[in-house]
């Protein structure tokens, strides 16, 4: 039996939740009679000596690797720790940043052996069975999304994606038990413990120029059935104790239907549960129907893209959203009594400082609760990438950069120390007023949750 290991790579990431997509190729691996394992290197907190020990005396015939941009030099040192232990193993990369660059990710990293770019699902339990044909037989060109060799040449499978997402059977929970991560997987608060993530929804048909989300799940939105999740979410009180569930996608609340149906079945299970949508949904999406089921069936905490304090950048980055419709959207969600986070943006090509101060000051006059105040990253795959890159803008990128603390790109005219020092303008004068601090205070459970909230903060500072 093959063994497969699926490896969370070391990085600076805050997010330490169950890596779902990891999750979900496990289970295509048992379904192929494969062994599958996960080494969640961030929840282990191992380092690269550490990852080394584990690989010595863990040795697999297949690694796989989620990717992320600013995991481009941590992925090339696990990617030379497994060659050294394990040079007969097929090494496989997946994720965002392959997905956005799937032309250059072999020869970015030539001791890896294939990639995927988008949904792996399917293509992955193809892949598997012809590793398992003799050399001679294989057809590498009928898997979708596959990046492959043929000979010299890389060549990419069609472009596929998996139309009923309930067709998947669920992520492999055993490998990632909610019991064993942060009591706030997001680094940030979470009211119930343990929680599990999950996704309902596939695919964004939005245009935002700064986001690579398509490059991933593409722009058709697909939906699970409410029954294919409710049978998820038992399962996962049963088995694992969950009390609260974190919705990843960014879309579930375009489907109105979708999300009464999900309020409804919380409340007429009376399963308790709190939950919330950390990773963010739009504005324009919720109405007062809308938000009172949300509360009602256990709903505390919304992430929304507010992104910009001026319409000119909203216009520019193709947000489809203005300030008006943010300031009402807000108000409109204030009447409810749900937590509601700020994602803002800053840096983006165009952009001037003065826009800036700008989303600032829009940032402490909206009514929200807590803020995240991102640096702009060219993320391959946007649009915005694409442009720089027909510019040759890209030739100085450094991905060690592409973190939110830190300064990825530096808009013309303006230096990396001025970007950094909007960033933390932002921060301050955004949480040091006595409403944020008494709310964050109000919030905090215990010594360590406070610890970890002032460290990430400070972080945000450095």
């Amino acid at each position: 039996m093959r063994r497969i290991l699926l490896v969370v790579p070391i990085n600076r990431s805050y997010v330490v939740m169950p890596p779902l997509g990891l999750g979900y190729l496990a289970t295509v691996a048992r379904e192929a009679g494969c062994d599958p394992d996960i080494l969640d290197c961030l929840k282990r907190g191992l380092d690269f000596e550490q990852f080394e020990k584990y690989v010595a005396v863990n040795p697999a015939d297949i690694y796989g690797l989620s990717m992320m941009t600013y995991d481009f030099t941590p992925a090339k040192e696990h990617i030379r720790i497994i060659r050294k232990h394990s040079p007969d193993s097929v090494i496989l990369l997946g994720g965002a940043h392959p997905s956005g660059d799937y032309e250059n990710i072999l020869a970015d990293f030539p001791e890896a052996d294939f990639a995927f770019r988008g949904e792996a699902e399917l293509g992955f339990r193809m892949l598997l069975d012809e590793l398992g044909k003799d050399e001679r037989t294989r057809d590498y060109g009928r898997i979708p999304n596959l990046v492959y060799r043929n000979g010299g040449e890389v060549r990419t499978g069609r472009w596929g994606v998996v139309d009923n997402p309930d067709d998947i059977s669920f992520p492999a929970w055993d490998l990632m038990d909610p019991r064993t991560y942060p009591e706030a997987p997001h680094g940030g608060f979470a009211r119930g413990f343990p929680v599990a993530p999950t996704i309902i929804t596939r695919g964004c048909p939005f245009k935002c120029t700064f986001c690579s989300g398509k490059t991933v799940t593409g722009n058709v939105v697909r939906k699970r059935s409410i029954k294919n999740v409710m049978e998820e979410v038992r399962f996962l009180v049963r088995e694992y104790g969950v009390r609260e569930i974190h919705i990843e996608d960014e879309n579930f609340t375009m489907h109105k239907g979708l999300v009464m149906e999900f309020c409804e079945s919380l409340i007429s299970e009376k399963l308790d549960l709190s939950w919330a949508c950390p990773s963010g949904v739009r504005l324009d999406t919720l109405d007062a129907e809308m938000l009172s089921a949300m509360k009602e069936s256990g709903c505390y905490s919304l992430a929304v893209g507010i992104e910009f304090g001026t319409d000119r950048i909203h216009e520019l980055t193709k947000k489809r959203l203005t300030l008006e419709t943010i300031v009402k959207q807000l108000d409109l969600l204030g009447r409810y009594d749900i937590k509601t986070t700020g994602f803002f943006l800053m840096g983006i090509p165009g952009e001037t400082k003065e826009d800036m101060l700008e989303t600032i000051r829009f940032a402490r006059k909206v009514r929200i609760d807590r803020a995240q105040f991102n640096n702009f990253m060219p993320l391959p795959g946007s649009e915005i990438y694409d442009e720089l890159r027909s510019r040759g803008e890209l030739d100085s990128i450094d991905p060690d950069h592409f973190f939110v603390h830190d300064v990825g790109y530096v808009p013309e005219g303006m230096t990396r120390r001025e970007i950094k020092n909007l960033q933390r303008r932002a921060y301050l004068r955004f949480y040091l007023r006595p409403r944020i601090i008494f709310g964050l205070l109000r919030d905090i459970k215990t010594p360590r949750h406070f610890y970890l909230l002032m460290k990430r903060f400070v972080d945000g500072l450095s």
